[in-house]
């Protein structure tokens, strides 16, 4: 579990920060405003109102102990600018934010953002997938809910076959292709292959997976430490 913070709980930081909640991550919600802070709390592992550019405050609720706090603000240029500078100081290890213009994303970068997201480009569902399964090689968005992703195998599923594992059934996930990475083929100048998993055949540690099904079945696979 990887520990959240939203700060501006408009539509696209409310939405985010209730569905990293959903995917079992610790989220703390953070808007100026008491009523939004009320109409969230019940889906947030904790929602304050407070001033995000309130050095003190933002200690006080423990923001700089987070993993990541993710900037929602997205009315205000000056609140955002100077929110991702105070999180920046305060020693949050990554902050995105988020930005309307292409000018605002290169000025938050320049200022210390790690990562900045366009709502023009990017939605609140995918970020929360994207940001709570960082394990994910890669991740294709087949609708709002469904997506195929790649994952090495986790360590509890490797040598156990298909069968044993019963994705399908206990999961709701579907393997669609494994791909072999040299060492698994036995030697670095041998190329990756891509086959079709057999039901009988035992994972192999170094394989990569291609996996299909819901956002929140797919968070739910052991993650690869």
């Amino acid at each position: 579990m990887q520990r959240f913070a939203v700060i501006g709980l408009g539509r696209f930081g409310s939405r985010l920060a209730a569905n990293l909640t959903a995917a079992h991550q610790e989220v703390i919600a953070v808007d100026k405003s008491s009523r939004i802070v009320e109409e969230i709390r019940d889906q947030v592992t904790t929602a304050v109102a407070l001033d995000a550019t309130d050095e003190q405050a933002l200690r006080a609720q423990g923001v700089d102990q987070v993993d990541i706090a993710v900037v929602g603000i997205g009315g205000h240029f000056e609140a955002a600018a100077l929110t991702t500078v105070v999180l920046k100081q305060i020693g949050v290890k990554k902050v995105i934010s988020r930005a309307v213009t292409p000018t605002a994303a290169d000025i938050l970068r320049r200022i210390g953002a790690d990562d900045v997201v366009n709502p023009e480009d990017e939605s609140a569902d995918r970020w929360a997938v994207t940001l709570a399964n960082p394990w994910f090689l890669s991740r294709f968005e087949l609708d709002e809910k469904h997506s195929i992703v790649e994952m090495p195998v986790p360590p509890t599923w490797a040598g156990k076959t298909l069968i044993e594992l019963k994705l399908r059934k206990d999961w709701g996930i579907h393997i669609v292709a494994i791909r072999s990475t040299p060492e698994a083929e036995g030697g670095p100048k041998r190329r990756q292959t891509l086959h079709i998993p057999m039901p009988d055949r035992p994972l192999e540690k170094d394989a990569v997976l291609m996996m299909l099904g819901s956002d929140e079945n797919l968070s739910k696979v052991p993650r690869h430490e």
